[in-house]
């Protein structure tokens, strides 16, 4: 069985507001994105050694509607090198990719309170900070903490652009697509070879939530994608068909753990600052690569 290959990739950048984005994407008649969010199936090391039950349960994520963009929207993807390598090993013909870059400073705050939010991340703000910046980034399979280097975003694009080309890569920002969705989603459309639409559904995901019971939250969620080794066992006692059916029946129940809504503080003028100072280079860099200004982000209007 070959695999199903999307014409469509949302790869970034995270806490960046590509739920939103996969959600108003879908709104356009003839477009199906993936019904589950972040597969992450193209960045596996492994992808090479996928059998038949893993390429169908892939495709089974997608209407079998005749869309003439099938899409799916994978954070990690932006960060995964196994990603491109992938892409390039088993496209003849470039799929589309969308970006959608935020203020890196509030990128980088959303991410640390979104942490937070889930239990992982014990640090207070400044301490997190000095840990961060440091930080060598590598592969990750669970929540990661890269709240610095996923921020840079210039180093991330720079690989797509060399491998697929500046006519395959669209970039819009989370500002515009908050703030004028139908504007910034109709240049998508047009991005795609598609119609503009007249009006949409304004959609906003992922507010900052605290969970409750984190810690029972993670035991189960780390138990359900085989982080501890004992739920090895199982796959001796039970067809791998029913073990994918337990964990989607998991994962459902996890999506709707209880969580509240929490509003974080404002980040203070120091750490602002400080935040800005690490940022300047990437973003003039980003300016240069994508021939865009980002006037939105205030923080960086006088390096113009």
């Amino acid at each position: 069985m070959l695999h199903f290959k999307p014409n469509l990739f949302v790869p970034g950048a995270a806490k960046s507001g590509t739920t939103t984005l996969h959600n108003l994407l879908n709104q356009h008649p003839e477009i199906c994105m993936s019904k589950v969010k972040e597969p992450g199936y193209w960045k596996n090391e492994n992808f090479q050694e996928f059998k038949t039950l893993e390429k169908q349960n892939y495709l089974d994520l997608f209407d079998k509607s005749n869309c003439k963009i099938y899409g799916e929207s994978s954070t990690a993807y932006m960060y995964h090198q196994s990603f491109i390598k992938n892409i390039n090993s088993n496209y003849e013909v470039s799929p589309k990719f969308i970006f959608v870059l935020r203020n890196p400073i509030d990128r980088y705050v959303s991410h640390y309170w979104w942490m937070k939010g889930l239990g992982l991340e014990k640090n207070e703000f400044n301490k997190a900070i000095k840990l961060d910046v440091e930080k060598k980034i590598e592969p990750y399979s669970y929540y990661p903490k890269y709240y610095f280097q996923f921020g840079l975003y210039s180093k991330w694009l720079k690989e797509f652009y060399n491998s697929f080309g500046a006519s395959n890569i669209k970039i819009i920002t989370f500002e515009n697509l908050i703030n004028n969705q139908l504007e910034t989603i109709n240049s998508c459309f047009e991005f795609l070879g598609l119609n503009k639409l007249e009006s949409i559904s304004t959609h906003i995901s992922n507010e900052t939530s605290l969970l409750k019971n984190p810690k029972l939250y993670h035991f189960i969620n780390k138990s359900n994608i085989g982080k501890y080794s004992y739920t090895k066992i199982a796959k001796y006692f039970l067809p791998k068909k029913i073990i994918i059916k337990i964990k989607k029946r998991i994962k459902i129940n996890l999506e709707n753990w209880q969580k509240k809504k929490i509003n974080y503080p404002k980040l203070s003028k120091e750490n602002r600052s400080y935040l800005n100072s690490l940022y300047s280079n990437d973003i003039s860099e980003l300016r240069k690569l994508t021939n865009l200004s980002y006037k939105e982000w205030e923080d960086f209007n006088s390096e113009e």
